[in-house]
């Protein structure tokens, strides 16, 4: 067995290749998850923090898992059950206290799904591993989110901590509503949604379709520059709170994160017009057979009236289930929308370990 701990920048890069070849074998495979995203992650959001990326390799050699970890000093309200952590938004409180926390690389903000990456009948044997090379750190809290439901971390990092002597708490910290995706846009229809939603669905695009000239499009490479700052202008007249939400720095990472999810041939950005006029935009990523649906803009001031941030969800749907995606993927969010077209919550977790 071999450890290794990465903290400079070259290093990391130099994973790039053995990252890919793993990601695929592991139990969570997410694009949250791929060297890109990660990489694009830290480049934004790394000052000022510690990179512990700790890679396992078997008696062979054969790299087994991947700790893709940060350590930083994180301002902690004692008062909590929970701690409130914002990574890349650090919160202030009165009367905080500083604690040194060992964290995943892809933050709390931008990121849906995070975990260790390794196999399942690895997952214990790598944690193991990674906590003893982590000793040296002195971390005071683990705070590990995004964690899928399903994912064995969720039982292999408890037992090891009770083994230590170690607080844990485990907790529901979001869900990710999902829509299994038949064969057919029919099937679904007459499926996945009730009598209710069908119409609904129905007689919003029927109506729009009616009274405007409606338009959409993926938008290709060549316009994929002009396609992104059209997202950000609809993005940020959606809401004050989405406004505030994509500062420059946000921006950034979305503008870097988009262009290398685009090169994987990952990215998939829709556009919506009504009358030649860009009225809605998704941000979605085509992933592992899926779509996931990551972030949204609308501008309601002419046009609310039809609708078209639902209108541009039921062509995305359908192209999806026309070009052979498993699953919509809503990530993390409650949002109504997502059950008015047919999702089923999944959820993720929070496991925070405390010495």
């Amino acid at each position: 067995m071999s450890v290794s701990v990465i903290d400079e920048l070259g290093e990391f890069d130099g994973l790039q290749k053995a990252w890919q070849a793993l990601l695929p074998q592991c139990a969570t495979n997410s694009l949250f998850l791929t060297w890109e995203w990660q990489r694009v992650w830290w480049e934004t959001f790394g000052q000022g923090k510690e990179l512990r990326i700790i890679t396992v390799r078997d008696v062979q050699g054969k790299l087994t898992g991947i700790a893709p970890l940060f350590l930083w000093q994180a301002e902690i309200d004692p008062r909590a059950a929970v701690p409130s952590i914002s990574v890349e938004n650090p919160l202030v409180v009165s009367g905080s206290v500083g604690k040194r926390v060992a964290h995943l690389i892809g933050g709390t903000e931008v990121s849906d799904y995070l975990d260790v990456l390794s196999s399942g009948q690895d997952n214990q044997m790598v944690w193991r591993q990674v906590l003893d090379a982590l000793e040296a750190a002195e971390w005071e809290i683990l705070d590990l989110n995004c964690i899928p439901a399903a994912s064995p971390t969720l039982v292999s990092v408890p037992a090891i901590a009770q083994e230590n002597g170690w607080k844990v708490h485990l907790s529901k910290e979001d869900v990710c509503p999902q829509i299994e995706l038949p064969s057919t846009w029919d099937e679904y229809l007459a499926v996945r949604l009730d009598k209710k939603q069908r119409h609904e669905l129905r007689r919003k695009v029927r109506r729009a379709e009616e009274e405007v000239k409606v338009a959409w499009q993926w938008v290709d490479a060549a316009g994929f520059a002009a396609g992104l700052e059209t997202f950000f202008r609809l993005h940020k007249a959606s809401h004050p709170e989405k406004e505030a939400f994509m500062d420059k720095r946000m921006q950034g990472f979305f503008r870097s994160a988009a262009a290398a999810a685009l090169e994987r041939d990952w990215l998939r950005l829709a556009l919506l017009e009504y009358n030649g006029e860009p009225v809605a935009s998704y941000l979605c990523f085509d992933y592992g057979g899926d779509r996931l649906v990551y972030n949204s803009g609308f501008d309601l001031r002419r046009y609310g009236s039809l609708t078209p941030g639902i209108v541009l969800l039921g062509y995305l749907v359908r192209d999806a289930i026309e070009v052979g995606r498993k699953k919509i993927d809503f990530l993390q969010g409650n949002e109504r929308y997502k059950y008015d077209m047919g999702a089923r919550d999944t959820d993720v977790m929070r496991l925070i370990v405390q010495r």
